[in-house]
């Protein structure tokens, strides 16, 4: 009985309507092309790198030095105009490795929600710091407008106008997710008692089946990114 229960999740599982923001290549590790997600912009912008990473074999590494007392600057951008759930709260994380933070360098994210018709909200620039060993940043339980629909996320790496400004940084295995399933789940269980019961008499455990939910996004997405 608890085998047939454990399919029979996972069944409804499958046939879940589920969405979340499916950023491309968050990990670097395909190369740049027209069709991979992300924009690289401004004077000096950053680099897909294999000198260092996170996980995997790649990075993106932005390196930046000012000759003269002129700014420089490197720009990492991404639109995904589908997935996002009005309403609904989000976590970005990504992992960074800090080689030099000098005087003058900022380093910052940029948030703007997008809809058919536009922008419908934004998180303006804002600044993050991590350290010389991999650091995981995380911004946790963003809301996302009502009328949201998308997502625009941008990277941005700037030394300021002073003569041998600096900064130099890798980044990694960048994500926007979902906070939680909480919706999902209530109408699983509400729609299947059984699995309820199962939960109810510790024959499977809640975190399973929201694990199975969260396996199964991550499923959709990758099966979109491959078609």
């Amino acid at each position: 009985m608890k085998y047939s229960l454990l399919i029979a999740t996972f069944f409804h599982l499958s046939h879940l309507a589920l969405a979340d923001a499916g950023l491309i290549n968050g990990s670097f590790e395909d190369d740049f092309n027209e069709t991979n997600g992300w924009v690289r912009a401004s004077n000096v912008p950053p680099v897909r790198s294999e000198e260092d990473a996170h996980s995997g074999k790649y990075s993106l590494h932005s390196k930046l030095k000012n000759e003269f007392a002129l700014p420089n600057e490197g720009h990492l951008i991404q639109i995904v105009n589908k997935g996002i759930i009005g309403g609904e709260k989000y976590d970005l994380t990504f992992w960074i490795k800090e080689i030099d933070y000098g005087v003058s360098y900022v380093q910052q994210y940029m948030i703007n929600w997008i809809s058919d018709t536009g922008q419908v909200g934004n998180i303006g620039l804002t600044n993050f710091k991590g350290g010389k060993k991999w650091t995981k940043i995380s911004v946790p339980k963003l809301t996302a407008p009502k009328d949201a629909t998308g997502v625009r996320l941008m990277f941005r790496f700037v030394t300021g106008a002073v003569k041998g400004g600096s900064g130099e940084i890798f980044i990694d295995d960048i994500a926007i997710k979902r906070s939680d399933y909480t919706k999902e789940y209530n109408k699983l269980l509400k729609s299947n008692p059984s699995i309820a019961k199962a939960i109810e008499e510790g024959k499977i455990s809640k975190e399973k089946v929201l694990s199975g939910i969260r396996s199964r996004e991550a499923e959709k997405q990758a099966d979109k990114k491959n078609n």
